[in-house]
């Protein structure tokens, strides 16, 4: 069975978290991404990203954006992580904004939810996030995740739970099994 390896790049321990339940799920390596260069990667199979969502891009994404090319022929699996509840249509706007068709063509793409603790953001974030909602309190009408989040300003939110990368696992699981069945079929 060909080799795995989940990356991950996280900023206040939600992508973290996960990047551990995937390694652990799959039985396979795992690393920060700043640790490796695309060389080391050569020898995997298939190749997990995992990066917090902050404004809609991916953090850390450069690494497989930039070492696309040498990546390209392997199965590509990015997830990103963050509070929101991840509809459909937001996450479509998330993965273009972050990669070309090209790459979505090649790159499976999963959203895991995170969480938000306020009281732990680096000085720049919460003036980020300080603008934010100071927006939102200023809208008349907000949505549903508007509200929710003005609430995790003052209680903080955490979904990391196992079942949210069942279907990220499973498909990689497939992946396995197929390149698996690959190498059992008899020559012609």
């Amino acid at each position: 069975m060909g080799k795995t390896i989940v990356l991950f790049r996280s900023e206040y321990g939600y992508t973290k978290t996960y990047a551990e339940m995937i390694a652990k799920e799959l039985g396979c390596d795992i690393r920060e991404a700043s640790e490796l260069s695309v060389g080391s990667l050569m020898e995997y199979d298939t190749v997990i990203f995992g990066g917090g969502l902050y404004a809609s891009g991916i953090n850390g994404i450069d690494f497989i954006k930039q070492n696309f090319a040498a990546l390209q022929k392997k199965n590509l699996v990015v997830w990103a992580t963050g509070l929101c509840p991840g509809r459909p249509s937001e996450l479509q706007q998330v993965w273009k904004h972050n990669f070309t068709d090209d790459m979505l063509k090649k790159i499976h793409t999963f959203y895991l939810r995170g969480g938000f603790d306020y009281q732990k953001l680096s000085r720049a974030h919460k003036i980020m996030m300080n603008a934010l909602k100071l927006k939102i309190k200023m809208t008349r009408n907000r949505s549903e995740d508007e509200e929710g989040l003005l609430k995790a300003y003052e209680v903080p939110e955490n979904h990391c739970d196992r079942r949210n990368i069942a279907e990220l696992t499973a498909y990689v699981r497939s992946l396995q099994e197929n390149l698996f069945t690959a190498f059992q079929e008899p020559c012609q």
